[in-house]
């Protein structure tokens, strides 16, 4: 197994803010380097809809994604690029943020702006989130919260971690997640928005370079068949493959 040390938070805030928002206790390589190095994470990778707030945001379209995460001290930082060979779509993302440990308790917050060349538009966004890892059975809770300028609200999860080691090289992380929507999506409906069970997987070719997959479903809460918003938030599955490199 690749251990989960490595980039804690800037992992961590990217995948919540880059990646769907799913807050996940999955951090994915060993702590190789001196705590006041710089480390640095590429990945790659393909999913089968763009999913975020329990909506298909692609209407069925995959999409690609690319990222670089840095990590030096308390400080993180990340370029994030996603495109549709489905949609007209692209987005961009560029993320600034801080992180510190206390105990069992791992604390962050991360400021994101947002680029939409394909409609020439933006977005800025604020986050905060907590992860606690002192649960019995090795669970895992995670909780975040996320605040959309441009929409003038906020969305926030919850989720439930459990990472299961099958070898020294294969990994599994199940969970389970919570969302709930207060303005982010402006023309949906507010409070319970949706719940979604995932599972991940990761296999360490090497240290520093690993193969990932994730399945999931999520289940749509609450819908309003009159309010736009709530059009695209279904009950749906996704997945996706990534290769994930530490250097």
């Amino acid at each position: 197994m690749i251990q989960m040390r490595a980039l804690p938070w800037l992992f961590l805030c990217t995948a919540l803010t880059g990646s769907a928002h799913e807050p996940e206790a999955h951090l994915p390589f060993d702590a190789t380097h001196e705590e006041d190095a710089l480390v640095g994470h590429l990945h790659i990778g393909w999913d089968s809809r763009y999913f975020s707030e329990g909506r298909d945001n692609l209407d069925g379209g995959s999409l690609w994604t690319g990222s670089l995460e840095l990590e030096w001290k308390c400080f993180t930082g990340g370029l994030w690029y996603g495109n549709s060979p489905d949609r007209d779509y692209d987005e961009m993302q560029m993320t600034l943020g801080l992180a510190e440990t206390f105990g069992d308790f791992e604390l962050y917050g991360n400021y994101t702006h947002l680029r939409y060349p394909s409609d020439d538009s933006f977005d800025n966004e604020i986050a905060t989130g907590v992860n606690w890892s002192g649960m019995p059975f090795e669970l895992e809770l995670a909780a975040e919260a996320y605040y959309s300028f441009a929409a003038g609200g906020a969305f926030c999860e919850l989720a439930l971690n459990r990472e299961i080691e099958i070898s020294d090289r294969f990994t599994l992380i199940a969970s389970s997640i919570y969302g709930m929507n207060y303005g982010y999506v402006d023309d949906g409906h507010r409070g319970s928005n949706n719940i979604a069970l995932r599972l991940s997987a990761e296999f360490a070719i090497t240290k520093s370079l690993a193969i990932t997959a994730h399945t999931a479903y999520s289940w749509a809460l609450d819908k309003k068949t009159d309010m736009p918003g709530d059009d695209s938030l279904i009950d749906f599955f996704h997945g996706g493959i990534g290769l994930q490199l530490l250097f």
